[in-house]
């Protein structure tokens, strides 16, 4: 006859290792909670910073097409007369003020040649009126497609940059910088522009006028 030993207390030993107690089941989820915090905020972490570095790098793409677009126009100044709105032909080969182009700030329009106009096929030169101006914090660019402008003439206006502040200009000649470009006839050695950007602050850029444009020929118009 199987004869089998009893303890007592066995049963209840043998219960309490078949579980854990309502602390340790507390614990173990507060433990839990706080790796899976920590988690979340790595994450979370990680997460905005890829959206800021986003954010930063389609900005920086932005500023420097800007750029780009205004390297382009003020490298190509040309010293060519032109008449506005069908007006006599007007002296200043540079219009630049507060206000000028509707502007919020300051605005500034000149001409410029090198608009591509292959084998001449449209019925105009490579002669272009281009402007920039600040319109609720952007800058736009504007821009006709004669110089000669008749009456009633609306320019075509794209927006350049955003968040754009502030524009002015600076003009160097006889080896000093002028807030303001009064001259007849004549274009300055240099130009300055300083753009005051919302996340940025001022970016100053300066274009050095090549001695072959600086005056205005006799022929220019065409």
């Amino acid at each position: 006859m199987l004869r089998t030993n009893y303890y007592p207390g066995a049963r209840q030993k043998l219960n309490r290792q078949q579980g854990f107690t309502l602390l340790e089941v507390l614990v173990a989820i507060a433990v839990f909670a706080m790796l899976s915090l920590s988690a979340y905020q790595v994450m979370n972490g990680v997460q905005r910073s890829d959206a800021q570095s986003r954010e930063h790098s389609e900005r920086m793409k932005e500023i420097q097409r800007a750029m780009v677009m205004m390297d382009n126009d003020f490298r190509q100044i040309v010293a060519r007369k032109v008449r506005n709105q069908g007006e006599e032909i007007s002296e200043r080969l540079i219009q630049s003020g507060e206000y000028l182009l509707d502007s919020a700030s300051n605005g500034i329009i000149f001409t410029r040649t090198g608009w591509q106009n292959p084998q001449q096929m449209f019925p105009r030169g490579e002669n272009v009126r281009v402007g920039y101006r600040i319109i609720e914090d952007t800058l736009e660019r504007v821009w006709f497609r004669y110089p000669d402008t008749v009456v009633g003439s609306e320019p075509l206006v794209r927006e350049v940059l955003s968040a754009v502040t502030e524009l002015s200009f600076e003009f160097y000649r006889d080896k000093k910088w002028q807030e303001q470009w009064d001259q007849s006839s004549a274009l300055p050695e240099g130009i300055k522009i300083t753009l005051t950007l919302e996340d940025f602050g001022e970016i100053e850029r300066v274009y050095i006028l090549p001695a072959s444009a600086l005056t205005a020929g006799d022929d220019e118009q065409s």
